[in-house]
C-alpha cells in the first residue's frame, strides 16, 4: 500500500530530478507538476494543523489536570528560528 507520504516524497523527487535533468527552462509540464505538488503540501498541512487541535485540546486538558506541560505545536516561524533551519 502507497501512502500519501509516499506518494507526495515520490513525485516531488521525481519533479526535482526532471528539472535537475533538464536542459533548459522548466516545461509547462513541470510548472505544473509544482503547483500540483504545492496544493497536495497544503492539503496534508491543512489535515495535519486539524489533527493537532482536536487532539491536542483533550491531551492537554489531562495533562494539566496532572499539572504536567502542555504540548505545544510550534509554528514553522518558531521551529526554523530555534533550529537555523529558514537561515542560508
Amino acid at each position: 500500500m502507497i501512502t500519501g507520504e509516499e506518494r507526495l516524497r515520490e513525485n516531488l523527487a521525481d519533479l526535482y530530478g526532471n528539472v535537475v535533468f533538464y536542459e533548459g527552462r522548466p516545461s509547462q509540464t513541470q510548472v505544473e507538476g509544482a503547483d500540483v505538488i504545492a496544493r497536495e503540501l497544503a492539503d496534508v498541512v491543512r489535515d495535519f494543523d486539524g489533527w493537532t487541535t482536536r487532539e491536542f485540546g483533550g491531551l492537554n486538558a489531562a495533562l494539566a489536570a496532572k499539572r504536567l506541560e502542555s504540548i505545544r505545536v510550534l509554528s514553522r516561524e518558531q521551529w526554523e528560528a530555534k533550529t537555523g533551519a529558514g537561515s542560508n
